[in-house]
């Protein structure tokens, strides 16, 4: 079966905390493919205060750069991670983790949608 030239989808995880602060792999652009993070929304359906962190990373470079960095989302609240569009180039990843202080919890939910676009 011929890959698609454009391809959209709608991804869900529960964030964790993430001890090494390095996060947890949410997503890779697969080869030959460019990605197009359309919206990035953050649930918090648990009882207390917690952060969210997302990390783009630039596998050629080893580069990773917070998008948003210890950003509190408030018990059964909400929040958009990205204010516009962000373009995933093919092979890099987006990663993502919780912290909820003194407690480990998996409050957070995140929910992608993006466009795979084929390249060339």
């Amino acid at each position: 079966m011929a890959t698609p030239l454009n391809s959209f989808k709608t991804r869900t995880w529960t964030l964790r905390d993430s001890d090494d602060a390095q996060g947890t792999l949410i997503y890779t652009t697969p080869s030959g493919i460019t990605g197009i993070i359309l919206m990035a929304q953050v649930s918090n359906v648990g009882d207390s205060a917690t952060g969210a962190t997302f990390i783009h990373r630039d596998v050629g470079t080893g580069t990773e750069t917070p998008l948003v960095k210890d950003f509190i989302i408030q018990p059964n609240d909400a929040a958009g991670l990205l204010t516009g569009r962000l373009i995933v180039q093919e092979n890099n990843q987006i990663k993502a983790y919780s912290h909820g202080g003194v407690t480990k919890n998996d409050n957070l939910k995140l929910t992608l949608s993006f466009l795979e676009s084929l390249n060339g």
